[in-house]
């Protein structure tokens, strides 16, 4: 039986087959005008590769352990912003590994793009902080939403009030961000808000947008708010705006197919590799042994892969090995601290035996 690929597959080349008798060439001829795959990539673009102007510098050289980037950036400076936003910028976290090919992915999204940029990850992984990381880096503005269930446009567009006889206007926040420039609004667990919420984004989502303020009273070009130079916004969920049937996100909404369709780049967020995710969390608790760090991140690690397999219900966040490795340093005891931080979590008999048998294979042999 011809299964569904193959016969799409034998569709578009009769339809090839037609377009090629339709213009008058054989397949013969087209071969004998030697069109290669690689005559055809070098004939698709007309200027050079994106390289680094007066004004960027690497990626690299913002972050000496970054080992493969040559993205180039444009770091600003702090003093071209107002003291309100400079007080924006986030501080860079010493402490801090980001997911390097997410950090790539995101520095040319918004170093290059104009439209919004969506991340999307287990929880935990570093969505929002990846984003904080970037502007502590790049001296940007960093502003983040935080959705919920019960948010309305006017929280976040603006609304009307009225005292000692008269009516003002205040700007909602994101109103507010998008008059900063080169400022990062991080929508954070937007698919929280109802879809009819996030649709009074759409026009200032698409390219040289504008944010129609329609509540506020004034002419049309009072009520317009046109995006400061270079103003990014970034989404991030779990759930790529498709909401939940699984139960593990509750809450979360699915979004309109048309705000969707707005969002420019989807870039997926994974959890740090092995070494860095050691190297962080050694940094970030000195008075561990490298044999207790590596231990307790090979078990996080081992207990993901179970999750994405299906065979484990709760995912072992980077938040839930940083209170496991505080509870172990603290009680002299891993176990104990596993059970306090991540086992207890657990329904599952079954699950809470899988992922001591998880430790005990990163320990090796160990008393019972």
């Amino acid at each position: 039986m011809t299964s569904t690929s193959d016969r799409v597959k034998s569709d578009m080349t009769e339809i090839l087959k037609r377009k090629r008798a339709s213009v008058g060439l054989t397949a013969s001829e087209l071969a004998a005008a030697k069109v290669t795959p690689d005559t055809r990539a070098d004939s698709l673009f007309t200027h050079a590769k994106l390289g680094c102007n007066a004004t960027q510098v690497t990626l690299h050289s913002l972050i000496p352990s970054w080992y493969r980037s040559d993205t180039c950036v444009t770091v600003f400076d702090r003093e071209s912003f107002t003291p309100e936003q400079q007080a924006r910028i986030p501080e860079i976290n010493p402490y801090y590994r980001p997911c390097s090919r997410a950090l790539n992915s995101l520095a040319y999204a918004i170093e290059y793009t104009e439209a919004p940029t969506l991340l999307t990850g287990l929880p935990s992984v570093g969505k929002s902080s990846l984003v904080e990381f970037f502007c502590a880096i790049t001296n940007r503005p960093f502003f983040r939403f935080n959705y919920n269930g019960t948010m309305d446009s006017s929280s976040l567009l603006g609304t009307q009030s009225a005292s000692g006889g008269s009516t003002h206007w205040h700007d909602g926040v994101i109103t507010e961000a998008l008059k900063v420039p080169h400022s990062v609004l991080l929508h954070d667990e937007w698919t929280f808000a109802p879809p009819e919420v996030l649709a009074a984004l759409q026009y200032v989502l698409e390219r040289n947008g504008k944010l129609i303020l329609a509540d506020k009273p004034g002419t049309t070009e009072e009520k317009t708010i046109r995006p400061a130079e270079g103003c990014r916004m970034v989404f991030a969920d779990n759930t790529r705006g498709a909401g939940d049937v699984t139960g593990k996100f509750v809450g979360t909404q699915v979004q309109n197919s048309a705000t969707l369709d707005r969002i420019g780049t989807f870039i997926e967020v994974n959890f740090l590799a092995e070494e860095n995710e050691i190297e962080m969390l050694s940094a970030m608790f000195p008075d561990a042994t490298y044999r207790l760090v590596g231990s307790l991140v090979r078990t996080a690690n081992l207990c993901r892969m179970a999750y994405s397999q299906g065979n484990l219900s709760t995912v072992l966040s980077l938040r839930v090995l940083c209170s496991w490795l505080q509870h172990a340093l603290n009680l002299q005891d891993v176990d104990k601290a596993l059970d306090l931080a991540f086992i207890n979590r657990l329904d599952s008999k079954s699950e809470q035996q899988a992922v001591k048998s998880f430790l005990d294979v990163t320990m090796g042999t160990r008393k019972k």
